[in-house]
């Protein structure tokens, strides 16, 4: 008898000590939530809309992926897009972006532009809510002012680094000692943001920097601003804008005969520039961090979006010669699918380690988590979309590789892919 109750008194006691050997992160870690909340702002009426509609259906596209085609976030968590049109108008976009925090109470915001999304990155980082814009504006890159705002690529500034990188080669190769530049850009903070940046390498680089030509992101003719870089003799000309102003500055400056050699920046350069303006887009050079439709062979994740594309269009003509404005979509079409994939991986990191975030973060996917995720980063390569990206808690810069890309033949083709330095004055500048 006496042997008995010693059995039942040590068996009692081994039931109260196994959750003692059980991990805790096991035992603390609450369920995952089944899908998560995110806003987003798109232009798909104003003045940036001719490339901000095509954004937002390749944005709207890969959410679409997401949840319909891969089952959600590691077939676990699916997002929950909420969205708005705010005609590329600053009080609007500070209207949605508190709807967005007050009433949908989303965890991160799919962004725009420049001007509303320097102006919201106050709030932004006051709400903990991480902005991943469309603007790739060098001020929103250093993370002791900005630090919930975010990108998948180059800057403006090391993008127009690139360009003047490059635009130097072509100078030495032709021996012009001293090359003289313009740069032509809307007076808008999205037109001004690479500028400083810009003159200041390029007179690191020997330019002489002839007078600043204002075009305006609606501008229907820009015949006197070139006149001007006709006059002041300029070998390069650097133009911002989005696609229809930049379109409309190219041909003038065909048309006065500007001898300039043309490099226009990432927004203002596509394949709907070519079926604006045909012949007059003949070997204009522009600036991408990304890959174009066509090169599939060397972005697996170019033939995700086509065939994604083909899933959701249901389009009856399936080939394209790419590079042309036949393609089946332009290239502000990969920079939505691309913000949002850089969401994507963020919300991967923390359902792989839900029992880390999920304890932390009192089962919440949260802004302050996705952050966190974000800067884990580490030459993450997006199936080879974008050149590797590393986010870090001091750097906000994804990378610093830019493609310069030309038009040949009526067709948009890759001529050289620049690195500029990632230099620590060049933070956030």
């Amino acid at each position: 008898m006496k042997e008995m109750v010693k059995r039942l008194v040590w068996l009692s006691l081994f039931v109260l000590m196994v959750p003692a050997f059980i991990a805790p992160s096991a035992l603390a870690a609450p369920p995952l939530p089944d899908t998560v909340k995110v806003g987003a702002l798109f232009d798909t009426t104003g003045p940036t809309s001719d490339v901000g509609v095509d954004y937002h259906k390749g944005a709207l596209s890969r959410v679409r992926y997401i949840n319909e085609v891969k089952g959600g976030v590691e077939r676990k968590l699916k997002i929950n897009l909420v969205w708005s049109d705010y005609g590329y108008k600053i009080p609007d976009a500070v209207s949605l972006y508190k709807k967005f925090r007050d009433v949908d109470r989303v965890v991160a915001i799919i962004g725009w532009g420049t001007g509303d999304t320097e102006a919201l990155s106050k709030l932004a980082a006051e709400d903990r809510i991480p902005y991943i814009s469309a603007s790739y504006s060098s001020h929103l890159d250093d993370p002791a002012k900005t630090p919930y705002n975010f990108y998948p690529v180059a800057s403006y500034s090391d993008q127009l680094r690139g360009m003047l990188t490059f635009f130097k080669e072509l100078a030495d190769q032709e021996g012009i000692k001293k090359p003289k530049i313009v740069f032509s850009y809307p007076d808008h903070p999205y037109g001004k943001a690479p500028i400083p940046a810009g003159k200041a390498l390029a007179k690191e680089l020997g330019f002489e920097i002839g007078p600043d030509q204002i075009v305006a992101l609606t501008a229907l003719e820009a015949k006197s601003q070139l006149q001007a870089v006709k006059s002041f003799d300029a070998d390069f000309l650097w133009i911002g804008g989005t696609t229809a102003s930049a379109s409309v500055t190219v041909r003038d400056a065909r048309e006065v005969r500007v001898k300039a050699r043309i490099g226009v920046n990432v927004w203002g350069y596509d394949e709907n520039m070519i079926r604006l303006i045909g012949k007059a887009a003949e070997g204009v050079y522009g600036s991408t961090p990304h890959r174009y439709f066509g090169e599939q062979d060397r972005a697996p994740g170019m033939k995700t979006i086509l065939d994604t594309w083909k899933r959701f269009e249901k389009p009856s003509k399936t080939t394209f010669r790419w590079g042309t404005p036949e393609t089946p979509f332009i290239a502000s079409y990969v920079r939505g699918w691309l913000n949002v994939t850089l969401l994507e991986k963020a919300l991967e990191v923390i359902v792989e380690n839900w029992n880390t975030y999920g304890e932390k973060y009192k089962g919440q996917i949260t802004g302050e988590a996705i952050k966190e995720a974000l800067e884990t980063l580490r030459s993450w390569d997006p199936e080879g979309l974008v050149p590797p990206i590393t986010l870090t808690p001091t750097d906000h810069r994804p990378s610093t590789t830019t493609r310069i890309m030309t038009i040949r033949e009526g067709r948009i083709v890759p001529v050289k892919e620049i690195t500029v330095e990632r230099r620590p004055d060049w933070l956030g500048f």
